[in-house]
């Protein structure tokens, strides 16, 4: 017998919806996934050194970003669409995980990250385009 998820909504949630790579030369990688993919990086609003490109070339797919691995430890992270990060922060903390930092990104959303019970870090990420500090 399968087990039922609930519905997903029109907006894609429940889905990967971005994913972070960390660099020690975030130029090289920028360069390394623009000559493999074509992908096409530009500076994220506000964040000069991080760098984002769309892997489907359309707001709805998945963005890729690549950024200065600054933090010790720092490692790739995938983001899941939800409706409120508020919510899915306290059902982590709920199901035995930790959320380590929540932000906004103005015009774009909010976001938080956090580590499972094993200590695997999973971004969420709630899409606001009137998302203000």
């Amino acid at each position: 017998m399968a087990i039922e998820t609930p519905a997903k909504p029109d907006t894609a949630t429940y889905t990967i919806v971005h994913y972070e790579i960390p660099a020690t030369d975030a130029d090289k990688l920028v360069a390394f996934y623009s000559g493999v993919f074509g992908w096409q990086f530009g500076s994220a609003p506000g964040m000069d050194t991080y760098k984002m490109a769309s892997t489907t070339g359309d707001d709805e797919g998945v963005d890729v970003a690549i950024f200065p691995g600054e933090n010790e430890g720092a490692r790739p992270t995938n983001y899941v669409s939800v409706e409120s990060v508020k919510t899915y922060a306290e059902k982590i903390q709920a199901n035995g995980g930790t959320v380590l930092h929540e932000f906004t990104v103005p015009g774009m959303g909010r976001g938080a990250i956090a580590v499972d019970p094993e200590g695997n870090m999973i971004g969420i990420w709630e899409r606001d385009p009137n998302a203000a500090p």
